[in-house]
This record gives C-alpha cells, structure tokens and sequence, in this order.
C-alpha cells in the first residue's frame, strides 16, 4: 500500500492529493499544517477539503501540535469518513492517551509518529503502529519491536529500545535536526545511496559518521 504525503496551502495540497490519487496511491497524508497562526476550526477546515477531494483515499492527518483539540479531529472524522488513522508526533505519553480517547480510540488508527523510542509508551496506551527511519537501514530490528509490541512482550520491545536507542538519540538531537541526515548517513555506511542532503540541513562531521558506521555493524544488518 502507497500513501503519499500532501501539504502545504489548500490548492496545492489537493493538486498534490489529486496527482497521488491519480498514480495509484491509497492513503495520503496530510502534514501538520506550516502556517505560524492556526485555529482549530480552520484545522479542521483545512483538512476536510483535501479529504473531500480524494474521498476514494484513506486520509490520516499528521498531528503535531501540542495545543491542538481532540474535538477538532472528531469533528473532523465525523465530517470525513475517509479520515481514517492519526500519526501523533507530540512528545508526551500521557497527552496523547488523553488525546486518543477523547477523539475516539476506536474511530481512528493510532500511529506513534516519534519512531521507536517513543513506540512502547504510546502501544501501551492505544498506539497500534509507529513511524521509523531506522526500517530503511536494519528493518529487522525495527519489525522485531513491532512482533513484541503486537504480542504484549514489553520487556522484549525494549531490549530492542536500548538496543537502538543512540541511534535515535542522534536523530532526536537539537530538535531534530539531523533526523534524516542520520538515517541517509547510515544508509550510505551501507553503500546504498549517498550522504549528500539538501540544505539547510547538513552533512554529518567525521566523528558522527563514524558512530554511525559503527552503530549499524553492530546489528549485523
């Protein structure tokens, strides 16, 4: 299954919901929006009309903000059925319990958006996914948390946890700023792609690559 991530202002998030529709894509995503004032109703409202432009698509809404309402995405799943599952990244465990429950725990999806360190606190209260970066690099240690998360061994999620916990540090490090930087580093110690990235986001210092490098040997990938 493909989903494509949308955003940006209205026209050109459904132009690009349209386009991913049109290639074959089933699901969208749509990203917190960028705009620095943000009411919840035109939350709400933004997101309705790219899900009211790909009804045919599953449409799940990228939650970021701390302040945003769980009312707003009810009234937002109400309004679209297609709304169909919610990728939380705001870094706090009990908020989004909270969150989850008073949207409807059972109406959507919920999928942990911080990657694995976050993984094991949000299953615990009703996260039945998550995001990862590190998939890309060694995907069976990403998947091993997931058996353990789906099966309820907590203790086994997380020896994983430690086990790959340095690497996300470094990807969680000065707000993130090198979250992507360091998973294409780590691909490029593996000789699949180069460390090159788009500014402003910058290439890694010798020193940190060579953490990295060694990092990933040691998962025997």
């Amino acid at each position: 299954m493909v989903l494509v991530g949308v955003g940006h202002d209205v026209p050109t998030a459904v132009a690009a919901a349209e386009l991913a529709r049109d290639a074959g894509a089933e699901m969208l995503m749509v990203h917190q929006p960028v705009h620095p004032y943000v009411s919840h109703d035109d939350w709400t409202d933004y997101h309705r009309a790219i899900a009211d432009a790909v009804p045919e698509l599953g449409v799940v809404p990228y939650v970021r903000d701390p302040q945003l309402s769980a009312e707003s995405l009810a009234t937002l799943g109400e309004a679209c059925p297609n709304v169909i599952g919610v990728k939380y990244a705001v870094p706090d465990t009990a908020r989004f319990a909270a969150f989850a429950r008073d949207a409807g725990l059972d109406r959507f999806v919920w999928i942990a958006g911080l990657a694995e360190l976050y993984a094991v606190p949000y299953f615990a209260v009703g996260a039945t996914g998550f995001t990862s970066g590190l998939v890309n690099v060694a995907p069976s240690v990403s998947l091993g948390m997931l058996d353990a998360l789906r099966a309820g061994d907590y203790p086994a999620a997380m020896k994983t946890w430690e086990q790959i916990r340095p690497f996300e540090e470094l990807r969680a490090a000065r707000q993130s700023a090198d979250n992507v930087t360091v998973v294409k580093e780590a691909l490029a110690s593996l000789g699949l792609c180069r460390r090159e990235v788009r500014a402003p986001s910058r290439v890694l210092p010798e020193d940190r690559r060579a953490e990295i490098a060694e990092l990933v040997a040691g998962w025997s990938v």
